[in-house]
């Protein structure tokens, strides 16, 4: 069979994949491109590594692709079907630096790779690449949920301007989780419960615990319902409950909040927090023996992290 059919039936393979998420298709589209170095080959079976997680893989057959090739359409490709690869592989950094050429130079994949380069700025998760991503997809006539995210995110991070596009934005698109979310960036009461009834349509419990928390600034009996919530139905993680239990703590000096809290943190091997819990609890009893505790979990703290 020749190399050029074998192509065709890889890529008729990898189509079928894409419509059955069957990965043996893959896999046998596998069998058919090894050992032909073809620019075009050598392109398919990076995709095919790609859906397959072979990330280092799929990395290797591209970047061996783009040393074969001098035509400027095939390099656009390539390197943005790279990128592609990178950033599921979590190597943010290195996609950025492809998708940044690709976004300002004339190809190809320049629009794709505008795309792409937004939602690696909102995976990076700084204010300044969340402020990029931001940027760039403004510039789109027809907004995304990404450029809500990019909102969502500013407005919880001190650009407080950046709120109402949000709500507006998630209201236009009809997206109610992102409007849910966009609303629980508010700190208006009126606002958080208008989120608390979305998360309770969506049957998200820990969203809904998290409208509840902020809820009980204004009402402190929701703050328990938010942590009865979370033990109920399973939901958070762990560190969600400790802050929770911890405000609980701190609002009402009830000892019992705080060793439940203590007892949550241990699963999550919160260290700092032990440490300082350790020495909460040393003011109401036992204050040798907690004290003793809280040195070995400051101990603990330190050399895991300096």
């Amino acid at each position: 069979m020749g190399d050029s059919i074998r192509l065709e039936k890889a890529k008729v393979l990898y189509e079928e994949y894409k419509r059955k998420k069957d990965k043996s298709l893959l896999d046998e589209a596998v069998k058919l491109l090894q050992g032909d170095d073809s620019v075009a080959s050598l392109n398919q079976l990076g995709l095919i590594y790609t859906e397959l997680e072979r990330y280092q893989e799929a990395e290797e057959v591209f970047r061996k692709a783009l040393r074969k090739t001098k035509n400027e359409e095939d390099l656009a490709i390539i390197k943005f079907n790279l990128a592609i690869c990178l950033f599921k592989k979590k190597d943010l950094t290195s996609a950025y630096e492809i998708l940044k050429e690709l976004s300002v130079t004339k190809n190809v994949m320049k629009v794709h790779s505008q795309r792409l380069l937004a939602k690696v700025c909102l995976a990076m998760g700084d204010i300044k690449h969340v402020d990029e991503a931001r940027a760039i997809l403004e510039n789109f006539d027809e907004p995304t949920e990404d450029l809500i995210v990019s909102y969502i995110y500013l407005a919880r991070n001190g650009r407080r301007e950046y709120l109402k596009k949000a709500i507006e934005l998630a209201q236009l698109l009809g997206n109610k989780r992102l409007l849910a979310e966009a609303l629980l960036s508010s700190e208006a009461e009126e606002d958080l419960e208008k989120a608390l009834v979305l998360f309770r349509e969506l049957k998200d419990v820990k969203g809904e615990a998290r409208a509840l928390y902020k809820l009980s600034f204004y009402n402190k009996e929701l703050l328990y319902e938010a942590l009865q919530k979370l033990e109920e139905y399973g939901e958070g993680t762990d560190s969600d409950k400790v802050r929770l239990l911890n405000e609980l703590y701190k609002r009402t000096n009830l000892v019992d909040f705080l060793k439940k809290a203590i007892s949550y943190a241990e699963k999550a091997n919160e260290t700092l927090f032990l440490a300082r819990a350790y020495v909460e609890l040393s003011k109401h009893e036992n204050e040798v023996e907690n004290l003793r505790k809280a040195v070995k979990y400051y101990e603990e703290f330190i050399s895991k992290y300096f």
